[in-house]
């Protein structure tokens, strides 16, 4: 009863607090739609992603087509993101020292000039398997470097409580891409050959170069680790991530759905080819399904609120529906079900991968950023590469059908552990509060 007589008899000391509530839907608008940063950064990416998932369906097609082997063809896609697995980190580390634009300026062009070989190469009609390993592996080192530089630039773009929007529509961005680019790959390499396709690639690269000198970087929010030696700097970042509870929990998750979910995913020429025998425009239309569960996961998570504990949940959540659609893809016997089940399987990826990655950015000291997200990025894409050899393996020794139901039911074992984690530790909250209330 206090309070509304303080409102109305003194109007005056009421008035600047006012402005605050309007002020951070205001500011949202600014930061994520007006704020010149972040667009020029959003319509950057989104022209380099187009030519990566164009280059990345190439990849696939080409090794498939080489070898005709579901072995070959998960190494080379494992390629890609294998050296963020085991550089990963060291590259974390140096992301949180090096100067983020000319680092990343320098990482996009050479990630073009691999795409300008490959391109070279394919219309000489002079690609072999060696080549594309070597190749492979080359974007692959480039691509786990650029990773952490990436992650970091977001929140120098940005500020910090507006940043779950901006991972969002980021990853928006990105499975936009992937919803239309693989698609456009599998025109491109029907109509012209993978060599256009390399091509495309090369020169996406090139406007996210002019986007990163133009566009502003604030460094009193950038992080520094220029004090400490890199291996201490690596073992500081580690120990941290180890014992926080949550960034433990969340690192483990995805790494384990990324090792037999997403590498799963990197064998869609096989299931597009061998089981369903609808060539490569059977491949576009089933990676853009995934695409389309991915942006339609990417949709619900840029709705959910600025809350760590929010987007962890929703990683579990995005596990059970990974499962689901794994398990029933192993059971598919028509082309057309298995889109809608691939569908299912991409929403489930993305609520895990984006989900994790937006709770880890919510959380993590921003000291220790490049680090604890390049360890993100080595269990995502790490287990990625791991898992995409791996389930190859099994594969080419088996049926890739039952291989994806292997892969359902372990998936949906780790929802569930990841599910009884989380009770116990809502309980263990529960038991504590009144203690810590009274710490308050």
């Amino acid at each position: 009863m206090a309070g509304a007589p303080v409102s109305t008899t003194a109007p005056d000391p009421q008035t600047p607090k006012r402005p605050e509530n309007p002020a951070p839907s205001q500011e949202k608008a600014r930061s994520i739609f007006s704020d010149r940063n972040f667009i020029l950064f959003l319509v950057g990416q989104c022209i380099t992603t187009q030519g990566l998932w164009i280059q990345k369906i190439a990849m696939s097609w080409l090794a498939w087509s080489l070898t005709g082997s579901a072995f070959w063809t998960g190494l080379i896609a494992a390629l890609n993101f294998a050296p963020a697995f085991f550089l990963g980190p060291i590259f974390g580390v140096m992301a949180d020292r090096v100067d983020l634009r000319r680092t990343a300026m320098l990482l996009n062009l050479g990630q073009a000039t691999v795409s300008f070989v490959l391109m070279g190469l394919s219309y000489a009609g002079m690609m072999t398997l060696p080549w594309m390993i070597m190749l492979a592996a080359s974007m692959g080192i480039l691509g786990s470097a650029m990773t952490p530089i990436r992650l970091s630039l977001v929140p120098v773009i940005v500020p910090r409580e507006f940043m779950s929007r901006a991972v969002a529509y980021a990853a928006m961005n990105f499975n936009i891409s992937r919803l239309v680019g693989p698609a456009v790959g599998g025109v491109v390499i029907a109509t012209w050959g993978t060599g256009a396709a390399f091509m495309l690639n090369a020169i996406s690269y090139l406007p996210m170069v002019f986007v990163i000198s133009v566009v502003t970087i604030h460094q009193d929010r950038a992080p520094d680790a220029k004090s400490r030696r890199i291996l201490a700097a690596l073992v500081d970042g580690a120990s941290y991530a180890i014992h926080h509870p949550m960034i433990r929990s969340v690192l483990a998750l995805s790494c384990f759905v990324s090792l037999v979910g997403t590498g799963m995913i990197e064998l869609m020429p096989v299931f597009a080819e061998a089981v369903y025998e609808r060539g490569v425009t059977g491949l576009g239309m089933m990676a853009s399904a995934g695409g389309i569960g991915a942006v339609a996961s990417t949709f619900m998570l840029s709705r959910v609120k600025s809350n760590a504990a929010d987007f962890q949940r929703i990683t579990i959540v995005g596990a059970f529906a990974a499962a689901i659609g794994m398990f029933g893809l192993g059971w598919s016997p028509w082309y057309e079900l298995a889109v809608g089940l691939i569908a299912l399987t991409g929403f489930g990826l993305t609520a895990v991968g984006v989900g994790s990655q937006t709770a880890l950015q919510l959380t993590v000291d921003n000291k220790l950023r490049g680090r604890v997200m390049s360890f993100w990025s080595a269990t995502s894409f790490g287990g990625m590469a791991l898992g995409g050899t791996m389930l190859g393996a099994i594969s080419e020794a088996g049926n890739i059908q039952y291989t994806a139901r292997g892969s359902g039911i372990l998936i949906l074992c780790a929802a569930c552990a990841g599910l009884w984690r989380l009770y116990r530790i809502g309980a263990s909250g529960r038991r504590s509060a009144p203690s810590s209330d009274a710490v308050q």
